[in-house]
């Protein structure tokens, strides 16, 4: 693996994904890299959502009161990193393993850097790992960062 000189680093908010945070941070500093802060609104509505009409104006108004919110803790976290290395932050709509994979691809990032909340064997059959789809398509290698059994 080349030295990464731009790293993705993904975040949702959870306190799991602050151990991959921390991580990032490692990095950048030690090999003076940028460090590229994504967050991922999945786009994808959960079943009978919008089956009512009632709720289409009530939905909309959720949805971008949860983005102006994601956004504004995007800002924090990056806030918290940039006296030390140099970060940009970035908010994408869709389903996050095809965003995530596609942001890397087109910034040319060296590394990915995700949390894995480690959930247990049913939930991981029933939805899948955001980390594993990210890692079959990858554009680089992926560091997946298993957060502490306190924090999972």
């Amino acid at each position: 693996m080349k030295t990464p000189k731009k790293i993705l680093l993904t975040t949702d908010f959870s306190d799991c994904s602050r151990e991959a945070f921390d991580a990032a941070k490692s990095l950048a500093e030690k090999f003076d890299a940028e460090i590229l802060l994504l967050y991922v609104d999945d786009d994808r509505l959960p079943p009978l959502v919008g089956e009512f009409p009632t709720q289409g104006d009530q939905l909309a108004e959720i949805v971008l009161s949860h983005r102006r919110r994601a956004s504004a803790e995007l800002v924090k976290l990056a806030g918290a990193l940039a006296g030390t290395v140099k970060v940009k932050e970035q908010m994408l709509c869709g389903t996050p393993h095809r965003e995530i994979v596609r942001c890397a691809e087109e910034e040319g990032v060296d590394l990915i850097v995700m949390a894995t909340h480690g959930r247990g064997f049913l939930a991981h059959a029933l939805l899948g790992s955001t980390v594993e789809r990210v890692l079959r398509h990858a554009p680089c290698p992926v560091l997946s960062v298993r957060a502490h059994a306190a924090a999972a």
